[in-house]
C-alpha cells in the first residue's frame, strides 16, 4: 500500500511540475524586410533590425489594447529594446545584391523580457490563449459557393500561423469526413446538424464560418458568422462584417492576395480584442481558493493539472489530497475569479459553485 501512495505522489508532483506544450504567441512571423547598406552584410543588418522593430510592435499590438496604450501614453518603441527582446530569428525567401537584402523575418522574443518591460510600463497584457477554435473560409466566388475545392480564400489560411494568434482559428483536413460532414451550403446556412457533427469531430466549441467574396479588384467583403455552444450545449451565432483593400500592394492576383490576408488579419484581430477585454487583469490582487478536482480517470485528473500548472493566472496550485476520483487542492491566482473561470474554460475545464464548494471537472 505505501509502495502504491509513493507512486502515486511521485506521479502527482510530476504532473505539477511539468508544464504543457504552449504555442509561442511570443513568436512573429512573416516580417518583409528591406535593407540598403554600403555591403550586402550591411544591407543585411539594416534589414533585420528594421525588421525586429517591426515585429516588436506587432507583438505588443497582439498582446495589449489600443485603448490601455493610449491611456499609458504608450511611445513606440526603439530598435535597441526591440533587440534586447530577441531569442532567436529565422528568414526565409532571401534575395541578395551588392547593396540589398531582402526576406521574410520571424522573430521568437524572451518572454521573460517582454514581460519584465510590459510590467514596467505599466502596460497591462494577455498572454493566455483561448481554445482552438475550427474554421471554414468559403470562397464566393463569381461562378459557385466553394468550401472544400481549391480557392484563394482557403489558400490564405494555409499560409497563416494560428499557433502565435491568441484566438487561434484552425482548419479541417478538409478530408473524406469533413466533406461528408457539411457542405459550402449548409455552412452558409448555418445548419445547426451540421455544425454540431463537426464540432465534435474536432472537439471544439467554436466554428468560425467566413464567407469572403470579390466585389472588385482587390477589394474583398468578407461575412463572418461565430457560432459557439454554451455549457447546456445551446448555440449561439455571432455576426461581424470587414472590408478590405489590397490594391496598394499591386493589381490583380497580388491586390486580391493582400485583400484576402488583410481580411483575415481583421478577424483575428476582432477576435483577439473580444478575448483581451475578457481576460486582460488589472487588479494585481492575490487570492486563495480551495476547491475540488472532479475526474472519473487518471486521464481526466491530468488534463486538470496540466490547465492549471499552465494558466498565467494561477500562482501556485497545492495539492491537499487525492484519491481515484477526486483531490482537494488549494489554488493561488491573481485577477478576477470571473477571469479565471474563462481562461480556464477556454482550456476546457469548467468551474462550477455546487452545494461542495467550488468543483473543476474536464468539459
Amino acid at each position: 500500500m505505501r509502495a502504491i501512495l509513493h507512486i502515486l505522489f511521485v506521479f502527482v508532483i510530476a504532473v505539477f511540475s511539468a508544464p504543457g506544450a504552449r504555442a509561442d504567441v511570443f513568436t512573429v512571423s512573416n516580417v518583409p524586410i528591406d535593407g540598403f547598406g554600403a555591403s550586402v552584410t550591411e544591407a543585411q543588418k539594416t534589414a533585420i533590425r528594421a525588421g525586429t522593430l517591426e515585429a516588436a510592435h506587432v507583438l505588443v499590438e497582439r498582446l495589449t489594447l489600443p485603448a490601455d496604450r493610449a491611456d499609458g501614453g504608450w511611445l513606440q518603441m526603439d530598435a535597441d529594446i526591440a533587440a534586447q527582446w530577441v531569442a532567436g530569428i529565422q528568414i526565409r525567401d532571401e534575395q541578395r545584391s551588392n547593396r540589398r537584402y531582402l526576406g521574410l523575418l520571424q522573430v521568437t522574443f524572451d518572454r521573460a523580457r517582454v514581460r519584465d518591460f510590459l510590467n514596467a510600463q505599466q502596460l497591462p497584457f494577455v498572454e493566455a490563449q483561448t481554445a482552438n477554435a475550427l474554421v471554414l473560409p468559403i470562397w464566393n466566388g463569381p461562378d459557385n459557393t466553394v468550401l472544400w475545392a481549391p480557392n484563394p480564400w482557403w489558400q490564405t489560411w494555409v499560409q497563416a500561423h494560428p499557433e502565435q494568434d491568441l484566438s487561434p482559428l484552425i482548419l479541417p483536413l478538409a478530408d473524406l469526413g469533413d466533406r461528408q460532414a457539411i457542405n459550402a451550403d449548409a455552412a452558409v446556412q448555418l445548419n445547426q446538424e451540421a455544425l454540431t457533427a463537426l464540432a465534435a469531430r474536432y472537439d471544439v466549441r467554436k466554428i468560425v464560418i467566413a464567407l469572403a467574396s470579390e466585389n472588385a479588384p482587390g477589394q474583398i467583403e468578407m461575412r463572418a458568422n461565430i457560432v459557439s455552444w454554451d455549457e447546456a450545449n445551446n448555440i449561439q451565432v455571432r455576426q461581424r462584417r470587414f472590408s478590405t483593400n489590397g490594391n496598394d500592394h499591386g493589381t490583380g492576383h497580388r491586390a486580391r492576395k493582400f485583400g484576402l490576408e488583410r481580411s483575415r488579419a481583421a478577424l483575428v484581430a476582432s477576435l483577439e480584442r473580444e478575448w483581451k477585454q475578457l481576460a486582460i487583469v488589472r487588479d494585481n490582487t492575490i487570492t486563495t481558493l480551495r476547491l475540488t478536482a472532479s475526474y472519473t480517470n487518471i486521464g481526466g485528473w491530468r488534463r486538470i493539472r496540466e490547465v492549471l500548472a499552465t494558466s498565467p493566472l494561477v500562482h501556485e496550485a497545492r495539492l491537499d489530497a487525492f484519491s481515484a476520483d477526486g483531490a482537494l487542492m488549494t489554488l493561488v491566482f491573481v485577477g478576477t475569479r470571473q477571469q479565471l473561470i474563462a481562461q480556464l474554460a477556454q482550456n476546457g475545464v469548467e468551474l462550477r459553485d455546487t452545494n461542495i464548494g467550488p468543483v473543476a471537472i474536464v468539459r
